[in-house]
């Protein structure tokens, strides 16, 4: 499905997810590496550093999100890694979390947005997702705080890894 498609169809996601205290996976853990390393160097990652070297193999996996408004309530998909649109089965670049999430679910991750972007805070979280046929999937996700496009912004960088067993928490 494209962007087009879930608007049209009127498709929204849901997720069932609970936070976790560190990533499980290894693409997990290699974008929290990649963060821990700009960290470290008084750096966030930019979106205009981006593809890179060091997240190369898990490119496919990964999502940017800019927000909409100043107060971070809505957030669009600037990108959506082609392994994630072929697993979940959703293209939402160019969608708001508010067209591509149900309602709350649209107003957690708005929340949990702003804190990563605009606080500086990891998350990571592990569950399902619902209401698009993909009930059987486990996944992990792994938010991470960057610099947007026009160099100023703080959007965020997030992977999606599917998990053949549920994540601990």
């Amino acid at each position: 499905l494209t962007a087009k498609d879930i608007i049209k169809g009127g498709q929204q996601i849901r997720t069932q997810l609970v936070i976790c205290n560190t990533a499980t996976s290894d693409g997990g853990q290699t974008l929290l590496n990649y963060y821990t390393s700009h960290q470290a160097r008084g750096q966030l990652p930019r979106r205009s550093d981006m593809p890179c070297r060091e997240l190369l193999g898990i490119m496919p996996d990964l999502f940017m999100l800019e927000p909409v408004d100043a107060a971070g309530d809505d957030w669009r998909f600037r990108l959506v890694g082609q392994r994630l649109v072929e697993q979940v089965g959703v293209d939402a670049t160019g969608l708001c979390i508010s067209q591509a999430y149900e309602g709350a679910d649209a107003e957690r991750n708005a929340g949990d947005y702003r804190d990563v972007a605009m606080n500086g805070n990891t998350r990571i979280t592990c569950g399902t997702f619902h209401g698009i046929d993909r009930e059987f999937l486990q996944m992990e996700i792994v938010h991470v705080p960057m610099i947007g496009a026009n160099g100023e912004t703080p959007w965020v960088l997030g992977g999606l890894f599917i998990q053949r067993a549920p994540c601990s928490t």
